[in-house]
Formats: structure tokens, sequence, C-alpha cells
């Protein structure tokens, strides 16, 4: 007849086993959450969306482009940013202001610099587009 031994695991066993699990799950909550796109290359169809005169250094504007409404922000005298302004949390249309850009349905606001989202609800950036500044329009590639 086998007979059996009973192993114990050892009070820091156990406390050492749910550090480890807990390090990790906190690891993974913090990840996946709003990656920023890079900045796509001009590809596909320019088509302008408004003049430097329209749009001056440091501002943002809303501009409807081809039946739908992308939201530029001219960061320099030579760069100019676009982004959807679809809002990644119910696609409500977002807006504009002085700071950054906002939806008005709930209140979730992106960034200028690079579309990330800043205040939820929304999690994830808005979908950026290629634009460049030539002479005195501004173009954004569709």
């Amino acid at each position: 007849m086998e007979q059996f031994t009973a192993q114990t695991t050892g009070r820091r066993t156990v406390l050492g086993g749910s550090l480890v699990l807990g390090t990790g799950a906190a690891l993974a909550a913090c990840g996946g959450g709003s990656s920023v796109e890079e900045v796509p290359e001009p590809s596909g169809e320019a088509t302008k969306a408004t003049t430097t005169d329209e749009l001056a250094v440091g501002e943002s504007a809303s501009v409807a482009v081809s039946g739908d409404t992308y939201l530029l922000w001219r960061k320099d005298e030579t760069t100019v940013l676009a982004y959807t302004a679809v809002c990644t949390h119910q696609g409500c249309t977002v807006g504009v202001t002085k700071k950054d850009f906002k939806c008005p349905c709930h209140g979730s606001e992106f960034s200028h610099d690079d579309g990330s989202a800043v205040v939820g609800p929304a999690s994830k950036p808005l979908a950026r587009f290629a634009a460049e500044i030539k002479g005195k329009d501004v173009l954004i590639y569709l």
C-alpha cells in the first residue's frame, strides 16, 4: 500500500504568490488604454480644408470636407494636425475649444497635440489624418 505525504504550503509562499498575481493584474489593467496613432503619411487625395488666413497658429477649427467633419489644429507656422470629429466613446460629433477638442455628449476631451483622450469616458484617441500646409492652403489627405 502506498503512503501519501501531505505537503503544506507555507504562509510566505501564499503571500508571495498573491503579490505576483496582484502585480500582474495591476499591470494588465494599466495597459491597452489610449494608444496614440502614428502620424499618417500623406496618401490618397489631398483636399483643401481651409486656408492659413482662417486658421491662425495656435488655433483649432472644425471643418466639413467631402461630407464629413474634421478637426484641425495649427501647431505652428508649418504644421497642421487633422483628426476625425467622431468621438471614440459613442460617435457624437466632437467640437473645438481653445485648449482641446471636446465632445458635447458626455464630456470627453481630446488633446490637440495627438488626439489622445485626456478626459473620459472616451479612452481611445481620435483617428488621425495626414494634413499639410501648401502656400496658403490647408490640405487634408482622405
